[in-house]
């Protein structure tokens, strides 16, 4: 049984998801991204939603949190599954741990702006402070 604490991260991280206007469909991915971990009564559901709770709380302030909490969302997704849900998102899915090795993925994000490489540096630090 879950606690009442990650029962609460759960449920903010899915209103969170809901009602933000994102590009490319990010939201759909991941409200499949979280329905995928509940089906497979995945333990790192919980994990995911505190990680996307806990970006949004370190980034700092007024800065868009959502990077922070999509990459909080996604952060223990392994290499495919990162694939499979972030295909259209390129800073997410360049700060998903699984995803460091990746060259095809540094060769994308080597062809991006300056500011946004820096971001997803930054998210990644962050990640692993976690």
């Amino acid at each position: 049984m879950h606690s009442s604490k990650e029962t609460d991260d759960c449920q903010w991280a899915q209103r969170v998801n809901h009602v933000w206007i994102v590009r490319n469909r990010l939201d759909d991915n991941a409200a499949a991204w979280l329905q995928y971990l509940s089906q497979r009564d995945d333990p790192r559901l919980v994990d995911c939603c505190r990680a996307a709770r806990r970006m949004c709380e370190l980034r700092p302030k007024y800065v868009d949190p959502k990077p922070w909490f999509y990459s909080g969302l996604f952060s223990l997704a392994t290499h495919d599954e990162a694939r499979n849900f972030l295909a259209d998102h390129l800073v997410t899915l360049a700060a998903v741990p699984a995803m460091s090795d990746d060259e095809k993925l540094e060769g994308r994000i080597a062809g991006i702006s300056p500011e946004i490489r820096r971001l997803i540096v930054i998210l990644r630090q962050t990640l692993t402070k976690l």
